[in-house]
C-alpha cells in the first residue's frame, strides 16, 4: 500500500494500522464489561408484567450465560438476559 515499490516495512506498518482500525482487539472479558455498563438497572424502570417465552440455545451457551450472570451479580440468567434486552 505504500508508494515505494517493495518497501516491506512500510507495507507492514500500513497493514497493521489498517487492521487495528478495522478490527481492534478486545478481550472477551472487556466486551462483557462494556455490555454490562450499558445495562439499565432494574430499579430504575417501572414494574411490568412478565411473560414466559421459549427459545433454543446450546448447552455450552446456557452454562456460559449462567456463569456470567452469577459472576456479575444477577439473580439468574433470565434477569441478565432481560437487562441486555432493556439496554437495546
Amino acid at each position: 500500500m505504500s508508494f515505494e515499490a517493495f518497501n516491506k516495512d512500510k507495507d507492514e506498518a500500513v497493514k497493521n494500522n489498517l487492521k487495528s482500525t478495522i478490527n481492534p482487539e478486545t478481550s472477551e472479558e472487556e466486551s462483557v464489561k462494556k455490555a454490562l455498563q450499558a445495562i439499565i438497572s432494574p430499579k430504575n424502570k417501572p414494574e411490568e408484567k412478565k411473560r414466559s417465552v421459549t427459545f433454543s440455545i446450546t448447552e455450552s451457551q446456557l452454562k456460559k450465560m449462567d456463569q456470567e450472570a452469577r459472576k456479575n451479580g444477577f439473580k439468574n440468567k433470565s434477569e441478565m438476559l432481560a437487562s441486555f434486552i432493556d439496554a437495546l
